[in-house]
Parts: C-alpha cells; structure tokens; sequence
C-alpha cells in the first residue's frame, strides 16, 4: 500500500517512521525543510519539502492509495482532505484533529473522511482510570466492547496466592482470559498450575461492561477518584481539565509554572484551585498535599512532567499518568515507577492500522515489548478446524468472539466464518 503523510511533525514523523519500517511505501510533505532532512537521513522515505496547498506539490502525490493529514492544525487538516476530496476524487483520508467539535459525526460524514481525535483517544483513557482507578494499563478491542487491562494483585482479592486453575469458578460467572503475568520485570504465560503472588502485575481480558461486576466478584477493593492533581498544563491537559470539570464531581488542584495559564484556567474554573509554581517543586508540591492525590495528571508535554510525576509518586501520590510525547519514553516512564504513560502519537497509530487492517489483521496493537495483540477474522480457510490446528509460531489464541460474546476457548474448539480469533504473539519464545 502507498501512503501519503501530509505534515512532518511529532505525529506525521513517527507513523512515517513506523510505516516505512514495516514495509509500506511512504511520502511526506512538509514545509519545514530540517524535518524532512532528518526524515531522510534516518528512514527509507520518499520526503517532500512543500507546500501540500502547492498544486505542484500534492500533485505529485495524486495516486497514492490513502492519505493522512497530521500537521499540528486542525483547521490546516481540514482544509487538505476537503482538497484532496474535491480536487483529486481521494477517497481514503484519515484526518488527525485536535478540537472536540471538529471530530463530529456531522463533519465525518459531510467530509466522507476518517477523523481521528488526540484530545478523545486520551480522554478515554483517563476517564477509565478515574472510574476504575485499580488498573494501570489498558487497551480496549472491538471498538470499546472488549478490554485487556493490567492489575497488580493485592490482598484480599482472589488472585493473591492462587493458582490459576482455582479462577475456574470466577471465569464460570464472567468469562475472562489471564493473558500475562508480570512478576521482576518478566513476563510468562499462566499455567493452571502457576501460582500468582502479591504485587503480580496481572493482564486480564474481558468484556468492558462487566468490569465492575468483576472487580466486585474478584475483591478488588476500589472506589472512584474523588481529586485530581494536574502538574502543567497544555491544550491536551485544557480539554482533560474542561471534560472533567464538566462531567465528574471531582476537587481539582493545578500547579503551572505560567502565570498568565494560571489566571486563564482560575477564569474559566472558578471551583478549581490554582497554584502558580513549578512543577517539579518538591517543597511546593509536597506543602501542597500532592501524597494525598488519588490521581496526578501531568499533560504539559514539556521535557520535566515525567520528573514531576517522579516527584509526585515519592511523594505518595496513589496514581500517576502522564501524558508522554516521544513513543520511546513509555518504558522508562514505566521502569520509573509512572502508573500510567500515555502516548498520543501511538493512540493516532493504532487508529491508522485499524483503516490499513495492518498485516491483514482487523485490528492489532503493542501490549508489551516484543508483545502484541491482534484481531484476525476467521475466513474459509480457517472455519471448521479447531483451535489447536490454527498454525501459530509464538502466539496463542486468548479468545473467540462469536455473535459479540467472548468464548474462552480450548484446544478443541472448532472454528466457524466470522469469528473473531483474539492472539497473543510474541517475538521469540515464551517462558
């Protein structure tokens, strides 16, 4: 497939990046000449340095098989698929936007383009931490319906100090998959026989709308975040702080280092108390309360929020997340002891292989290191054999959706057309 990126920025780069490595053929566009060389130097990409408004420019791109429009503009987006819509007949667009109301069906559908939403993929994410603050990771399939989320096991539910096998009659009330234990850093597959200590990080599959059903039946102690701590503040974090403010009964505390963003967010939020300093102020912080935080948000996108949400977590803050820029910092945030490291640009990615159906796949995306899951459609070729018959290389088979219901599965389950084979497939072989 060839793909065109219009916009060369933190969003425009990475996919740029990612796609051309994995074997698609890439342009870009840009106007900022110093991107496009050091787009050049470090990947195999066909780089225009111009003006996507240039008829000279994108017509020169006018073939391509589908386009993504990415600079840092939502209206600068628009304004290039409705070109590309009017002027060139493309039908394959996805636009990446910023704004809430630019992303409404109602624009959707008059464009006839794909919009993507920043501020909504990162919502969603926040809003299920405030709900259900006992996970840390997730990431959610069949458009919402399903979950893969993480938690690290504790005293007094029922994971602490059983073995797998013993869940049977949990996973006879909810249907579940314990996809992977985390225990030191390493990963391995659940056997029936394995035992899952205390502080196991857990990574459990199932569907959304019984999550609190099944946190209840699992004794997971929890209850929703009742305060927040916003560390900087950013337009991504202005949304957040809106949507929030809006929607939940939930104290707010901000601490921004800009005055004049401290008195834009005391005029639009009089409820909301706001502290003029630096986020990575220790005395500050810890003057402040910031131990007693049930949930720290740091969306600043500048280069100390993952120092402050350090800071905060020594502090005793019960949950951190952070909203991170470079793809490449969501492990170290992770190995710094950050709860929750969010990656917008990989949030966009992950929407652009679900429109390629990446490697054939309906859906696919990165659980761990080396780790993924993805969701392959059972064709002819797969329907009436059974579980065990599916060739696999490093790879397992989590479950089975038949008519919108999970199935835990086992080696003799027989396949039908339709069904929707949920995979783990991990790089080398697992422990």
């Amino acid at each position: 497939m060839r793909i065109c990126i219009v916009g060369a920025g933190v969003v425009g780069s990475y996919l740029a990046r990612k796609l051309s490595g994995e074997g698609y053929d890439i342009a870009i566009i840009d106007k900022d000449s110093k991107k496009i060389e050091d787009l050049q130097m470090h990947a195999d990409i066909a780089a225009y340095n111009c003006d996507a408004f240039d008829e000279n420019c994108i017509g020169q791109l006018k073939d391509y098989d589908l386009y993504i429009v990415a600079t840092n503009k939502d209206e600068i987006n628009l304004s290039v698929a409705l070109m590309l819509k009017a002027v060139y007949n493309r039908e394959k667009i996805f636009v990446r936007v910023d704004k809430d109301i630019l992303s409404k069906q109602e624009i959707e559908r008059f464009l006839k383009v794909e919009i993507v939403n920043t501020f909504k993929e990162i919502y969603k994410n926040v809003e299920t931490i405030i709900d259900y603050p006992f996970i840390s990771y997730f990431n959610e399939l069949e458009e919402g319906k399903f979950i893969i989320f993480s938690y690290r096991a504790k005293r007094p539910d029922i994971f602490t100090n059983s073995q797998v096998s013993a869940l049977k009659e949990l996973r006879d009330k909810i249907p579940f998959t314990l996809v992977l234990i985390e225990r030191d850093g390493k990963y391995f597959i659940p056997r029936g026989d394995k035992t899952i200590l205390e502080e196991d990080i857990l990574y459990i599959l199932l569907e959304k709308e019984r999550l609190r059903e099944f946190a209840l039946l699992a004794k997971i102690q929890y209850s929703p975040v009742k305060n927040i701590v916003f560390l900087g503040m950013s337009k991504v974090g202005f949304s957040i702080l809106r949507k929030i403010n809006k929607e939940k009964k939930i104290k707010i505390k901000v601490v921004e280092e800009d005055i004049k963003i401290c008195e834009e967010i005391a005029s639009e939020f009089p409820e909301v108390m706001v502290l003029n300093g630096k986020i990575t102020d220790q005395e500050l912080l810890e003057s402040e309360g910031i131990g007693s935080a049930e949930l720290v948000i740091s969306a600043s996108y500048k280069e100390d929020n993952i120092l402050a949400c350090i800071i905060a977590k020594k502090l005793g803050a019960k949950k951190v997340l952070a909203v991170i820029e470079k793809p490449e910092y969501e492990e170290i945030a992770h190995s710094l002891g950050i709860d929750i490291p969010i990656v917008a640009r990989k949030l966009i990615a992950r929407k652009v292989y679900r429109k390629i159906r990446h490697r054939g796949f309906k859906d696919i995306f990165e659980l761990k290191e080396n780790l993924r899951v993805y969701e392959k459609t059972v064709d002819k070729e797969l329907s009436g054999i059974s579980i065990s018959e599916i060739p696999l290389k490093n790879s397992i088979v989590l479950s089975v959706v038949r008519e919108g219901k999970m199935n835990i599965v086992h080696g003799n389950f027989v396949l039908k057309t339709g069904d929707i084979l949920v995979i783990l497939e991990k790089e080398d072989e697992y422990e």
